[in-house]
């Protein structure tokens, strides 16, 4: 029988409950209190694990944090967003860096380019980077890591994007869905940190869903789940890109939206005209009362919350948190959907739904993938 890793459950144990004393940590993994005192002498003369001023036997133990540093990575159709989180929780860097129209091979090497460029430039210690977290918002398959053929992201059907970072980098990757990412951040850092269970729904130009539930996420045999905005709603509507036609998306995504404003906006009043047209600057006038405004933004968040009904009375999950673009909307949107789900579905699930709007950053996600990284490198500890 292999010999238990005292070394990495104790900083497991430190990582889960970001500190405690000797003792505690002896109590919470069933070892001997000798020994827990000798390994975590090691460990502090290593620095990887400090302790605070007190009695040896009551001293309260942490890990270094500059000694485990993860990196998170989002991968958006225009940018990168990263970030570098420590053993702490703190985020010690973070950056937003473009990505051109380039695709295939020339894409992936873009991508590590930034990737050295922002390890080099916030003077991250590479000794110290346990892993990278990827953050994608195309699927990849489960098993192999390869990437599916897509409709967003032509030609990367053969790229094994894990095998590539790990390659040219020399770190651990894991690869994530960009909804689950953030999810796991809203967990961590946001409003569902006592929630066991909730539903993360992403409102963008896509629609996306993550599914929490008992401290993992729901999944299938691959990475193509929570396609809510490929849900088809309206049967007679608009095709879709992905080849369908009246999918979600197509009313209710950001780009739907606007292109509903632009067709309709010289039949009434509006502030803002012409091709520049934005949601900020269909939200500004909703917000000062413009009808059309109200009526898309309106339309948008019945279908989507018709659509969050089945899902709700499908998994019996009530908790609900938005993010995205289509959130800047605030209430006008919040309160629409969720009186349509309300609407639809069954007693006493209409009663205990909430619907929040995320508070977190535009670095969400890439927060989520990076803890995601310290998560299963710590995972050795107890998981309470």
């Amino acid at each position: 029988m292999a010999r238990p890793d005292y070394r990495a459950r104790i900083l497991g144990c430190l990582f889960n409950r970001q500190e405690a004393t000797r003792t505690e940590i002896a109590e919470v993994l069933g070892v001997r209190k000798s020994t827990v005192g000798e390994i975590c002498g090691r460990l502090l003369a290593d620095r990887q694990v400090l302790g605070r001023q007190g009695a040896k036997r009551n001293e309260r133990l942490r890990l270094n944090p500059g000694t485990f540093l993860a990196l998170g990575v989002e991968h958006r159709l225009d940018c990168l967003k990263l970030v570098a989180l420590d053993a702490a929780l703190q985020r010690v860097a973070q950056a937003s860096l473009p990505m051109g129209k380039i695709y295939e091979e020339a894409r992936v090497a873009a991508i590590l380019e930034q990737v050295r460029g922002f390890i080099r430039d916030k003077g991250l210690a590479e000794k110290s980077l346990i892993g990278l977290g990827f953050s994608d918002f195309i699927p990849h398959d489960i098993g192999t890591g390869l990437k599916y053929k897509s409709i967003w992201m032509p030609g990367w059907g053969s790229i094994n994007i894990k095998a590539k970072v790990e390659g040219s980098l020399g770190l651990g990757t894991r690869i994530m869905r960009c909804t689950d990412a953030f999810s796991l951040a809203e967990r961590v850092f946001g409003s569902c940190r006592t929630a066991d269970n909730f539903i993360t729904v992403q409102l963008d130009e896509g629609i996306g869903v993550s599914v929490f539930h008992d401290g993992f996420f729901v999944r299938g045999s691959t990475d193509i789940f929570g396609e809510l905005g490929h849900t088809v709603y309206k049967e007679e509507g608009e095709i879709c890109k992905c080849g369908n036609r009246g999918c979600l998306e197509t009313i209710a995504g950001v780009d739907a939206v606007i292109r509903k404003v632009k067709a309709n906006m010289d039949r009434t009043y509006f502030q803002t005209r012409g091709a520049s047209l934005t949601l900020d600057d269909v939200i500004h006038n909703a917000q000062e009362g413009n009808k059309l405004a109200l009526l898309a933004l309106n339309e948008a968040a019945k279908a989507i919350g018709n659509t969050l009904a089945i899902v709700v009375n499908v998994l019996g999950i009530t908790r609900i948190v938005l993010y995205g673009r289509l959130v800047r909307a605030g209430e006008l949107l919040r309160q629409q959907l969720l009186n349509s789900i309300r609407q639809h579905c069954i007693y006493p699930l209409n009663q205990d739904t909430e619907v929040c709007l995320s508070q977190l950053d535009e670095y969400g996600s890439a927060a989520g993938a990076a803890y995601g990284v310290l998560r299963g490198y710590f995972a050795g500890g107890d998981q309470n």
